[in-house]
């Protein structure tokens, strides 16, 4: 008896071997865009404060190529989350308004990834968790 072939003259065991590999290919790349996905655009909450020596005064946002592109300022802070870990947090505020802008020692609770800030939004002292305050207020 030879080996089972389809009407095709494809070999079973061909095909079978085929369909574990696209199976394979698809699960590794679904796998790895969710990692990305996670990486890039699932946030945390981390909470910091604009410090108080901070002059906060319309400038040029400025494109990768040095160009300026629009008005606003970009804030580099450091944020920390409710178990008092750290993470830089770089985001810009574009507006032609400077009433807009986050003044000094305003507090803000910034959604973060790991590679980008998600949103922020100003927030009172007191919905600052005691592990984020203790961190701001200590630097």
């Amino acid at each position: 008896m030879g080996k089972q072939e389809s009407s095709s003259g494809v070999s079973i065991a061909f095909k079978v071997i085929i369909a574990v590999i696209a199976i394979a290919l698809v699960s590794v790349v679904g796998i790895s865009a969710k990692r990305y996905y996670d990486n890039r655009y699932e946030g945390s909450s981390y909470y910091t404060q604009v410090p108080v020596d901070e002059d906060v005064v319309l400038e040029d946002l400025l494109d990768a190529k040095g160009n300026p592109v629009e008005k606003g300022y970009s804030y580099s802070l450091v944020g920390y989350d409710s178990e008092g870990q750290e993470q830089l947090l770089e985001f810009d505020v574009r507006t032609d308004n400077a009433d807009l802008l986050y003044q000094p020692g305003t507090y803000l609770k910034v959604e973060a990834s790991p590679t980008l800030v998600l949103g922020e939004e100003q927030i009172d002292e007191t919905d600052i968790p005691a592990a984020a305050l203790e961190r701001i207020q200590g630097d």
